[in-house]
């Protein structure tokens, strides 16, 4: 092991299991640190909560982690243990958060993230203060919440940097203009109402991948489609059963110029 230079060592644990890397904890210090990297670097939990009381107890293995995922309902997990942990981890980029734990537990998180997945939770009026203070977040999901309305109102100084963001089409022209956004994807579906597209020509950058529900574009005309996504890349477009397939591919076959090249799929939803 003396002849293993530290620098290495990191990507060789990378490719153990758990148990491994436990027993390789119990070498030597720099195995031990090291290997606590690797176990504590990504934590995704469901139903095991133990980790989450390690994590609120020991602050410097809580600073290793850079991914926290938990899915869990409201009950499941004491609010005040999954706080603690949360404000141990200092040096969090990902958190995964479909939980329906009260979002007060985010408070007092020093975190700095650059993809936010949230889903589940009910604290609706605590949501957009925790975007705000979070301006370094670059990918947001933000799935079903429960007791959410549409009317929900994202600051203009909220997420400067997204790039990257899947929500409800109603937060759309919201959360898209002066912002870098390059990646869109709507989770509404079954919506045939005509709607003004305008909002996505306000980002500060191109977008280039567009994941929409075939109702929400199919009644703008195809040229102005085109003007509005002149950088497209990607596009996929989802159906319901009582659509015709057919007419769905014909749009998206007519959606641009034959010969750009474009990447087009389509999804039955029904």
């Amino acid at each position: 092991m003396l002849s293993i230079p530290v620098d290495v060592l990191p990507h060789i644990l990378g490719h153990l299991d758990k148990a491994s890397l436990a027993k390789t904890c119990q070498l030597n210090k720099i195995c031990c640190s090291c290997s606590q990297d690797v176990l504590y670097r990504n934590i995704q939990i469901s139903g095991n909560f133990k980790v989450c009381e390690t994590l609120a107890q020991s602050t410097h293995l809580a600073k290793r982690v850079r991914l926290f995922g938990i899915l869990t309902f409201h009950g499941t997990i004491r609010d005040e243990l999954l706080r603690k942990s949360l404000q141990n981890m200092t040096n969090l980029r990902v958190l995964i958060f479909f939980c329906s734990a009260d979002l007060s537990v985010l408070d007092g998180c020093t975190f700095r993230l650059i993809a936010f997945y949230g889903s589940f939770f009910q604290s609706e009026p605590l949501l957009v203060p925790f975007l705000q203070s979070q301006p370094s977040l670059k990918d947001v999901t933000l799935g079903p919440l429960f007791g959410f309305g549409n009317d929900v109102t994202f600051a203009p100084t909220c997420l400067p940097n997204l790039t990257r963001i899947s929500a409800d089409f109603s937060w759309l022209p919201q959360l898209i203009p002066n912002r870098p956004v390059t990646e869109v994807t709507s989770i509404e579906r079954g919506v045939g109402d005509s709607v003004d597209l305008s909002f996505f020509t306000l980002s500060t950058t191109p977008i280039w991948k567009l994941v929409a529900d075939y109702n929400r574009l199919y009644p703008t005309p195809i040229p102005l489609l085109a003007s509005i996504f002149p950088s497209l890349a990607y596009l996929c477009l989802s159906y319901t059963a009582f659509l015709d397939s057919k007419e769905t591919v014909r749009f998206i076959n007519n959606f641009f110029n034959p010969n750009r090249m474009v990447t087009m799929s389509v999804i039955d939803c029904h």
